[in-house]
């Protein structure tokens, strides 16, 4: 084989070269060897000849080391990476830790019928004060499906509830009163493990770890040991504290608490388990008390005249030599959430149940009311969701979750900059839900504040309003990054549906039908309309030329301006595979006057979504 034949046939299609030789490099070199230290014992090495195979043979192993020496550094940038175990290396490096399926949060409506206050007037009715419960988070809802929704937060019905006439005596006057009031939840299913480590002194040197045994694990709820000592979860650990939130009155701070005994949570991507690791330290000096008074907690700056500059650190204020407490000879009781996907995107009026006994106590009574009373008002209870849970997604791949490394590369425990603010959004633990996608913009009225648009999926994998629940826990989960001034406007995406309508001229000899279905296929794998951002625009002038560029066709009659059209609510239609009416949203827009070089943008802050793309895309011949 010549070598210009042999040299394409081993071509390597490399992104980056980092030896700079190729097999025809090797091969001069090495015939240029040859010639010098060899002419007299083979007098001929072109390439049909015998010195020329064994030149070819060396040159081929050249190049093939120089191939597998190029391919192990190309693994270890995370951009060119291939092999699944180095692209799970460098996600653990990244502390990328929300491959898991999200669970859907949704409001809930609870609505309870409570005895009126008998010196209440008839038309200013209260209900009876020391009746009124507070529905304790941690209480479990059922969807018609069968998924489980828990309470995220207590709901109090002193304060805050809407409330309607419920029961009337016979002459009239007011019995009852039904009160509503709404809470936040969230998908997954509750799960405790009891795991029991051996009192093993050699281990004191290793971090102990368990897996645990379901898959999807959102959220760590509690860990105690038999010595009820509660294990915090820290992101290293080298952190020594954690923040709590205390609650007071109806206010929530931020404390500094120490957290001596903690653990981490790491992903074991091969299996989608999570995998808990504990400390390695004896916990002689929290046994001696030794941290009982809370100053030792702190840097020791106190009893000084003369106070240098000293270097804080938030997550250090614990100053001890160990990374945790090893639960070595301990029982540990694990509490935790699993569960999520898309299928927990359940529709309106579907969770309607409790499971089991709704967690009720009843703050107001003076006295511990007898179960003559509390019983018909827990049984009385009623729940529903008048809106869509949305935010769940299904678990992301090695690929999907690759292109996460660099925002958790750039991300930071604060929010300076958009990148970091968009970082931490996209990294936001799953048990708050989803948003599928964010933008940032500048608010046109404030220099200090910043516009944040969100979109979520709902089960039917269509762009829908991410639901007060989505916007509380976002808001929430901000709030502990955020700078003091900084403000976040959390607002609705406009969603604006389209579809794409072309006439054109096809040549004679040409299938209409397979024109047709080439121009539809080449338009959805080429557009992928499905990857469109928030203010991205429909690149008209690339349609065109995907459809220009199709075999068979003439010519293009519908003018560029023309090929996208406005799909609302008018334009439903019933689909008769599905056997279902398929709608589309109610926002409108004017392509024409939207057209500008070849693009059409959406409105400030809007996405563009084809909705049915076998409907969509209207191939017209004249």
């Amino acid at each position: 084989m010549p070598t210009s034949e042999l040299e394409n046939y081993l071509e390597n299609k490399r992104k980056d070269r980092f030896i700079n030789k190729t097999f025809v490099d090797f091969r001069n070199e090495l015939l240029k060897y040859a010639n010098s230290f060899y002419k007299d014992k083979i007098l001929d090495f072109s390439e049909v000849s015998l010195g020329g195979m064994l030149l070819d043979f060396a040159s081929i192993v050249g190049d093939s080391l120089v191939y597998y020496a190029e391919q192990q550094f190309n693994e270890l940038d995370y951009e060119n990476a291939t092999d699944p175990d180095n692209i799970i290396k460098h996600l653990k490096r990244a502390n990328i830790k929300n491959s898991k399926a999200s669970p859907a949060s949704v409001t809930i409506d609870f609505l309870i019928e409570i005895e009126k206050n008998s010196i209440s007037p008839e038309y200013n009715p209260k209900p009876k004060e020391e009746h009124l419960p507070i529905i304790k988070k941690g209480t479990i809802l059922s969807s018609d499906s069968g998924i489980q929704f828990t309470l995220q937060e207590d709901i109090d019905f002193s304060f805050g509830y809407t409330q309607e006439i419920g029961e009337e005596n016979s002459d009239g006057t007011i019995f009852s009163l039904f009160l509503e009031k709404s809470g936040i939840c969230t998908s997954g299913q509750i799960e405790e493990e009891i795991i029991s480590f051996p009192d093993d002194s050699s281990t004191n040197n290793y971090f102990l770890s368990t897996v645990l045994n379901n898959e999807n694990i959102t959220d760590i709820v509690s860990i105690f040991d038999n010595e009820n000592n509660e294990y915090f979860e820290v992101e290293y650990l080298t952190q020594t504290t954690v923040y709590k939130k205390v609650k007071n009155s109806n206010d929530n701070y931020l404390v500094a608490y120490p957290a001596p005994y903690r653990f981490i949570k790491e992903e074991n991507y091969d299996i989608g388990k999570t995998i808990i690791r504990f400390g390695n330290g004896s916990g002689k000096s929290v046994k001696d008390n030794v941290f009982s008074n809370p100053e030792d907690l702190l840097l020791p700056i106190k009893g000084k005249d003369v106070i240098n500059r000293v270097s804080l650190d938030p997550s250090m204020l614990l100053k001890n030599n160990t990374l945790g407490v090893s639960p070595s000879g301990k029982t540990l009781t694990i509490k935790y959430k699993f569960g999520g996907g898309i299928d927990h995107n359940v529709p309106s009026n579907s969770i309607t149940s409790i499971e089991g006994q709704p967690i009720v106590v009843f703050p107001n009574a003076a006295d511990i009311l007898s179960n003559s009373i509390t019983n018909p008002i827990i049984q009385s209870i009623s729940v529903n969701n008048k809106n869509n849970a949305v935010g769940g997604t299904q678990p992301l791949t090695l690929n999907e979750l690759k292109l996460q490394i660099p925002n958790a590369i750039r991300a930071q425990s604060r929010i300076i900059t958009d990148e970091d603010l968009l970082s931490r959004i996209l990294t936001m633990p799953t048990d708050f839900g989803k948003v599928n996608k964010i933008a940032s913009l500048e608010n046109p009225h404030s220099a200090f504040s910043k516009d944040l648009f969100v979109i979520c999926k709902d089960q039917d994998g269509f762009y829908t309003e991410a639901t007060d629940a989505i916007k509380t826990n976002l808001s929430h989960y901000l709030n502990d990054y955020r700078q003091i001034g900084s403000s976040y406007n959390i607002l609705d995406v406009p969603v604006f549906n389209f579809g794409v309508e072309v006439k054109i001229k096809v040549k004679s000899g040409f299938e209409i039908e397979e024109v047709i279905f080439d121009i539809i296929s080449r338009i959805i794998e080429n557009m992928r309309f499905d990857l469109l951002q928030i203010g991205s625009p429909i690149e008209v002038d690339m349609i065109y030329e995907i459809i220009r560029a199709t075999d068979g066709v003439t010519s293009i009659i519908t003018p560029e301006s023309g090929f996208i059209i406005s799909k609302s609510s008018v334009d439903e239609f019933f689909d008769p595979e599905s056997l279902e009416t398929q709608t589309y949203n109610e926002n409108v827009f004017n392509p024409n006057l939207m057209f500008n070089e070849g693009k059409i943008y959406p409105p400030r802050g809007g996405i563009f979504e084809m909705r049915y793309t076998t409907n969509d895309i209207n191939i017209v011949i004249n």
